[in-house]
């Protein structure tokens, strides 16, 4: 690693250490060997270890701050390798983002060009099949003008 890159890599893990240190006040951050571990396993990407960070603030949150150190790392791994999963699994799947059509077959058309996940994919899909089949309404140019 260049000298440049490791310059970046004490400022990315000084950035992480203010958000473990905001999300979770209570709890005191991992070493920096911690960090050095994720950035290895997740191939360097900030990205993935902001979101396993994020997630488990929220918990931290939704319990009240009621979690030790080690619940606190290990469930920011797990969110972690399963977003580099996702991610991985993603790369292949047809669509990135809401195209026009599909935006306007759910009734929806503010949301072309949003990001689009496999899930979500499947979510219009069954939701524009019901609009075909007439199981659920489709949006009236009165109700989209109200979004």
């Amino acid at each position: 690693m260049s000298a440049q890159q490791q310059i970046q890599r004490s400022k990315d893990i000084a950035a992480l250490v203010k958000l473990w240190e905001a999300g979770m006040p209570t709890i005191p951050p991992p070493p920096v060997s911690q960090f050095e571990l994720w950035f290895q396993i997740h191939s360097g990407d900030f990205g993935v270890i902001v979101y396993g960070l994020q997630e488990c603030a929220r918990l931290y949150l939704q319990r009240r701050g009621v979690m030790d150190y080690d619940h606190c790392v290990r469930h920011s791994s797990r969110v972690m390798n399963c977003y580099s999963k996702d991610r991985a699994r993603r790369k292949h799947f047809p669509l990135t983002v809401v195209t026009k059509n599909l935006a306007d077959a759910v009734g929806e058309p503010s949301l072309a060009g949003m990001a689009l996940t496999e899930g979500m994919y499947w979510r219009f899909q069954r939701r524009a099949l019901a609009m075909r089949q007439e199981r659920i309404p489709a949006p009236s140019a009165a109700t989209a003008a109200q979004n």
